[in-house]
């Protein structure tokens, strides 16, 4: 099993989603949320803002924790704990982890190829 760490960030009704490397271990070339492994040692909420400010040079302040949810992929059970960020500074810098960002209404979010988790947060977030 993989501890995945997942921040949904929205501002002005917009969601920011990222396009995953096709060279990604897990949903290569799919958009999905920010997100990543928790560190030894660190605790979920330092494990967020550490994986978005890598991710995207983005500063957040994660607000709480909305959901918790697993998924097979490869064999491999993956469970997300997952945030909603509504603050956030800064302007998107990617890593080499990702090839694209938008910000997105939901409609438009589920309108691309995305995980299979965005697809599994919308349904139980609206």
């Amino acid at each position: 099993m993989k501890e995945i760490l997942k921040a949904v960030i929205e501002k002005d009704n917009k969601y920011l989603v990222i396009k995953r490397s096709s060279e990604a271990e897990f949903f290569p070339g799919l958009w999905d949320f920010l997100g990543g492994k928790l560190e030894k040692g660190e605790n979920a909420f330092d494990g967020i803002v550490r994986e978005v400010k890598e991710e995207t040079s983005l500063k957040i302040a994660p607000a709480k924790v909305v959901g918790l949810y697993e998924i097979e992929e490869k064999n491999t059970l993956l469970r997300f704990s997952v945030f909603s960020v509504k603050s956030v500074s800064g302007e998107v810098q990617l890593s080499s982890e990702h090839t694209d960002y938008k910000w997105l209404t939901k409609r438009e979010v589920l309108n691309l190829e995305v995980s299979p988790f965005i697809r599994m947060y919308f349904e139980e977030h609206g």
